[in-house]
C-alpha cells in the first residue's frame, strides 16, 4: 500500500487505477490512500481474484496499476548508474539517491525493464520521484551533456573519496562491478578501505552520495 501512496503522490497523472483486498484494515493508512485515489480521481475498487493473480507475494492486500511514462532530466546533478543488472541494486540505489537529493539516474547500458515491480518494491517508492534516461554506450550521454565533469569512483581510483571537490552541473558514475572503470578517467575517486570488495554495492553507493550531498550543500 505505502509504494501504491508514492505513485499516487508523485505520478497521479500516471495512475490508472487501485486494486485492493477485502482484507484491508480501515486505519489511517488506508483513509490516507482513499483520500489520494479521490483527490486524483483514480477509480479503487476490491478484487481479490486479480489480487492472486497479480501479485508475487502472499500477503498483498493492494495492487496500483499505471501506465509506463517517460520522464525529462533536469541539467544539474545527475547520478550516472553504469551497466546496472540487478534490479534489487537498482531500486535500492535509487532509494538512497532520493533521500540524498540526486533525482536524475542515467543508466548505461543497463538491460533491465525500469518498471519492473522487483525494482520498484526494492525502492520503496522512491522510484516514482526521480527521472531516469537510459543510454546504450557512455558516448551518447557524453554528446548530451558535453559540460558536465564527471567523477568516477571504482575499486583502484587515484584519489580518496575525502578529495573529494565538486563543480555546479555534475556527475556522479558508479558502476556495478567495481573494477569496471578502473582507467576510465584521469581521476578516479575510491573509498578508502582495506576490504573494498566486500562493501555492498548499496552501501558504497550510499557513502558517495552522502559525501557528494554534504559538498553540494555548500555550492
Amino acid at each position: 500500500m505505502s509504494l501504491t501512496m508514492e505513485a499516487l503522490k508523485h505520478q497521479s497523472s500516471h495512475m490508472k487505477e487501485v486494486i485492493l483486498s477485502e482484507k484491508v484494515i480501515r486505519n489511517r493508512e488506508s483513509a490516507n490512500l482513499f483520500s489520494l485515489c479521490e483527490r486524483s480521481n483514480i477509480p479503487c475498487r476490491y478484487d481479490d481474484p486479480l489480487i492472486d493473480r497479480l501479485s508475487a507475494k502472499e500477503n498483498c492486500y493492494c495492487i496500483g496499476i499505471f501506465h509506463k511514462y517517460e520522464t525529462v532530466l533536469h541539467d544539474h546533478e545527475h547520478l550516472i548508474l553504469y551497466h546496472f543488472n540487478d534490479l534489487n541494486d537498482l531500486g535500492t540505489v535509487i532509494r538512497s539517491a532520493v533521500s540524498f537529493d540526486f533525482k536524475d539516474i542515467i543508466l548505461i547500458g543497463s538491460q533491465i525493464d525500469l518498471f519492473d515491480p522487483a525494482c520498484i518494491r526494492s525502492s520503496m517508492g522512491a522510484f516514482f520521484q526521480v527521472s531516469v534516461r537510459q543510454y546504450p554506450e557512455m558516448k551518447g550521454y557524453l554528446k548530451d551533456y558535453p559540460d558536465h565533469p564527471i567523477y568516477v569512483f571504482s575499486s583502484n581510483g587515484n584519489r580518496e573519496l575525502k578529495e573529494l571537490k565538486l563543480k555546479k552541473a555534475f556527475s556522479l558514475l558508479i558502476a556495478q562491478d567495481p573494477h569496471e572503470l578502473d582507467g576510465y578517467a584521469s581521476d578516479v575517486y575510491t573509498i578508502a578501505h582495506h576490504h573494498f570488495d566486500t562493501i555492498s554495492l548499496a552501501i558504497r553507493s550510499s557513502i558517495v552520495l552522502e559525501r557528494a550531498y554534504e559538498l553540494k550543500r555548500v555550492l
